[in-house]
């Protein structure tokens, strides 16, 4: 990991801590070294297994991981629960259940969770939650063109680039700024009171492997945001910044979400190929984690980004 990155996974583990949210499960000690394995050596072990998407199975376009759908397959074929936990926010669960099952991994919309369906709640919540109640009816976004299906669905309007909402609330779903709508979803983040709703909480993603087989890794919306929030810190809101809310894993929410969709007393496996969000997820789900190395972990970086993070997936895939 580069060293911003580590520092976004490690607030993210600190935001969590601070919320009491599986701070046992965190603050252990040492983990014991994972397990290699197999997915055929897992088939028996759990009742329910979760995917990350993006990165795990399949990437843009029509890419799918070697072998991906083969996991699909046999544990379909063996009767098990199976879910996308995703967090992405470039459209609605229906749409990105379909956009999975053309690729060939046919979840069903109530089989997808993401960090987009979480924004209704999170909505619900800012608008009841006391003396400091906030009502979010339009935003300033930076995303996909999809992606404000999510604020659709939940009343939200985007307002033109070169707009500011009414209330000073900007929306992150992906990492498609310009140097022109930086600068304005900046002078909207140091407007008093502002607020930031961070949609995927992704800092860093794989690339399409080239054709040597080489994964690059690009940074993405998590990452854009926390430049966001630190650039947002300025006298007029007194060097704080930001109120700043984020969706997805590793966060309590979707766990809560994904806990809810399953049949009580799962034995539940993550898999995903990510440290920050998938294993340190998994983590505060109490839920077993096995990582997909050598996509977002490159196997030369591991056990490094595994000591910097302070956590450690149960297998590795």
């Amino acid at each position: 990991m580069t060293q911003f990155e580590t520092e976004i996974y490690l607030r993210y583990k600190q935001i969590i801590e601070s919320q009491g949210v599986g701070t046992s499960v965190l603050a252990g000690g040492a983990s014991p070294a994972p397990q290699r394995v197999r997915m055929e050596d897992l088939l028996d072990r759990y009742d329910a297994f979760c995917f990350d998407g993006y990165g795990t199975l399949y990437n843009r376009g029509n890419f799918v991981y070697e072998g991906a759908l083969d996991w699909y397959i046999m544990l379909r074929t063996a009767g098990k629960e199976m879910r996308l936990i995703t967090n992405a926010a470039s459209d609605v669960d229906s749409v990105l259940a379909s956009d999975a099952a053309k690729r060939g991994f046919a979840f069903s919309e109530a089989e997808t969770i993401s960090s987009g369906s979480l924004l209704k709640d999170l909505c619900t919540e800012l608008r009841y939650r006391g003396v400091n109640r906030r009502d979010v009816h339009e935003v300033y976004y930076i995303g996909r063109e999809t992606g404000k299906h999510v604020l659709e669905s939940c009343g939200i309007k985007a307002v033109a680039p070169a707009a500011e909402p009414v209330e000073p609330i900007v929306a992150i779903s992906s990492a498609k700024d310009t140097p022109e709508t930086y600068e304005q979803a900046v002078k909207i983040l140091r407007r008093p009171g502002s607020m930031l709703l961070v949609l995927n909480s992704d800092a860093w993603a794989p690339k399409i492997p080239d054709e040597n087989g080489v994964t690059a890794r690009e940074p993405v919306s998590g990452e854009l945001s926390e430049r966001l929030r630190r650039d947002s810190m300025c006298e007029a809101n007194g060097g704080a910044g930001c109120e700043t809310y984020y969706l997805g894993k590793p966060f309590p929410s979707i766990w809560e979400k994904v806990k809810c969709s399953l049949p009580a007393g799962s034995r539940v496996l993550m898999v995903g190929d990510t440290l920050g969000t998938d294993v340190l997820g998994a983590k505060v789900a109490g839920f077993d984690s096995a990582l997909v190395v050598g996509r977002n972990v490159p196997a030369d970086e591991l056990e490094a980004d595994e000591k910097a993070l302070g956590i450690r997936p149960d297998y590795y895939l």
